[in-house]
């Protein structure tokens, strides 16, 4: 398993414990988000077409930091930072490495 595998797999770990929590919470809209950006991380570990790995990063992900950056979503965003964030600062160069001319950068 490559790295970058590896922490799709840690993200997916991390992802069902917020996903739970977001379910307790009773709050729709942060499960959807949470579904939503979960939703394609199994198809990507051992993918090696670099525009799905670009798509996820620059799209489905910016999406989730910017619903959850959102005024009154402070709870989704402190697990997006507590969670989210450590495991994206690790995939950040290793998906540069993969998708140089797709991605386009954006840190919560």
């Amino acid at each position: 398993m490559s790295d970058l595998d590896s922490l799709y797999a840690q993200l997916l770990r991390v992802g069902f414990v917020v996903l739970r929590q977001a379910v307790e919470s009773g709050d729709r809209g942060w499960i959807d988000a949470e579904l939503e950006l979960l939703h394609n991380v199994p198809s990507l570990l051992g993918e090696t077409n670099p525009e799905r790995h670009a798509y996820f990063w620059s799209k489905e992900r910016t999406h989730y930091i910017e619903w959850a950056s959102e005024p009154g979503r402070e709870v989704p965003k402190s697990r997006m930072r507590t969670y989210y964030k450590p495991i994206w600062d690790e995939m950040e160069p290793l998906i540069a490495q993969r998708t140089a001319p797709w991605v386009q950068q954006v840190t919560p």
